[in-house]
C-alpha cells in the first residue's frame, strides 16, 4: 500500500487513539512491553499471540513514526528471527532517542532514523499473520480503539473541580475559581483533552492574557500546533497591532505580534470564561484585522444566564463556532 494511503490510515487511527490520553512516551513504552510479549509468544510457539503482538508492535511504530514526521519507505516483509529483531529495536530506539534530545546533545540525522525505521518495520512484518494486509492491520486497530472510545473518557464531572466564591472580587460577582482543577491531574488531563479536541482543525492556538496561558501552552503541546498570546498593551516587543475595548468602567488594549501568525491561517480562540463577551470580542477583532481567520471559540466556563445571553455583544456568538466545557445557567 502506498505511503500515502498509510499516511492518511495511521492519521485516523491516531485520531481515535487520543481519546485514550496517549502520550509519545506511552507509545514507546508499548512497543517496549508488546515486543518483549512477542518474543515470549514467539518462544511458546503461540502462533496466534505471535500475530496479535506483532501487529500491535507495527500500529504503535507507524503511530510513533507518524508523531515524529518521519515515515518507513517500504513494506517488505522479510525472514527475521527474535536475535535481529531485539537488536534492531535496541538500535531504532536509541535513534528515536537521540532524534528527541532526551539522552544526546548531538544532532541526528533524520535519514537515519528514517532508515533504522524502515528496517525494524521490516523485521515485525515477518511475525505478523501473512494473510492480512499492512492496510487491515490499521483497520482492525482502528475498530478495536472505536469500541472502546467511550471507556476512555473518565468517569469526572468537571463542575466538581470548580470552586465558586459570591461576591468576589466585587459584592456583585460570583467568582468561578478553577484552582481545584489545576490541582487535580486526572480532571486538567481531561479538560486539556477536550478543549484540544475542539481546537483540532486550527492551525494556530491563541490565549489571552494571562492566567490561562497555563491550558493554552497545554492544549498547544497536545496537538504539536503552535501557541501564540495576546497580551495587555505595552507587554509585548517588536511590531504589534492593538485594539481598544470597554469593559464595564474602564477602557482597555490588547496587542499582538504582527509577524505571530500567517495571513488565512485558522486561529482557535481560547479564553477562560464567556460572561459579557467583551475581551473575547476584542480579541476577534484583533485577529480578524491582520486577515486571519477564527475558526473556533473555546471556553473553559460560559456564564449563560439570561441577562447574559440577551446582550447584543453576546449574540456576535451567531457567527462563531463556541465550544464550552461547562456551562452555568
Amino acid at each position: 500500500m502506498e505511503n500515502k494511503v498509510i499516511e492518511k490510515s495511521i492519521a485516523q487511527y491516531k485520531s481515535i487513539e487520543q481519546y485514550a490520553h496517549i502520550s509519545f512516551d506511552d507509545v514507546m513504552n508499548k512497543v517496549s512491553q508488546e515486543i518483549a510479549e512477542l518474543i515470549e509468544a514467539k518462544q511458546s510457539w503461540n502462533q496466534e499471540e505471535t500475530y496479535k503482538e506483532a501487529s500491535d508492535v507495527l500500529i504503535n511504530l507507524l503511530s510513533i513514526s507518524s508523531e515524529l514526521n518521519i515515515a518507513p519507505l517500504s513494506w517488505e516483509k522479510k525472514y527475521s528471527d527474535i536475535n535481529s529483531l531485539i537488536i534492531k529495536f535496541w538500535k531504532w530506539n536509541s535513534k528515536i532517542q537521540e532524534l528527541r534530545n532526551r539522552y544526546s546533545r548531538e544532532k541526528t540525522d533524520i535519514s537515519e532514523v528514517e532508515k533504522i525505521t524502515k528496517s525494524l518495520v521490516s523485521e515485525v512484518l515477518a511475525f505478523t499473520n501473512p494473510e492480512l494486509s499492512i492496510e487491515k492491520i490499521i483497520e482492525e486497530a482502528i475498530c478495536k480503539f472505536e469500541s472502546r472510545k467511550d471507556l476512555y473518557k473518565p468517569k469526572i464531572d468537571l463542575k466538581d473541580f470548580i470552586s465558586s466564591y459570591q461576591d468576589f472580587p466585587k459584592s456583585w460577582i460570583n467568582f468561578k475559581d478553577i484552582s481545584p482543577l489545576l490541582a487535580n491531574n486526572e480532571a486538567l488531563n481531561y479538560a486539556i483533552f477536550e478543549m484540544a479536541n475542539n481546537c483540532r482543525n486550527a492551525d494556530i492556538i491563541v490565549w489571552l492574557d494571562a492566567r490561562w496561558f497555563i491550558f493554552g501552552t497545554l492544549i498547544a503541546k497536545q496537538l504539536n500546533k503552535p501557541f501564540v498570546m495576546i497580551r495587555k498593551a505595552w507587554k509585548l516587543p517588536w511590531k504589534t497591532k492593538e485594539v481598544s475595548y470597554w469593559l464595564e468602567y474602564w477602557n482597555d488594549k490588547i496587542q499582538i505580534q504582527e509577524n505571530a501568525i500567517l495571513k488565512w491561517q485558522k486561529v482557535a480562540l481560547i479564553d477562560d470564561l464567556l460572561a459579557t463577551w467583551g475581551t473575547i470580542k476584542a480579541a476577534i477583532d484583533l485577529i480578524e484585522l491582520l486577515w486571519w481567520i477564527v475558526d473556533n471559540l473555546s471556553f473553559v466556563i460560559s456564564l449563560d444566564e439570561e441577562n447574559l445571553k440577551n446582550l447584543d455583544s453576546r449574540k456576535v456568538l451567531n457567527w462563531y463556532k463556541i465550544n464550552s466545557l461547562l456551562n452555568y445557567n
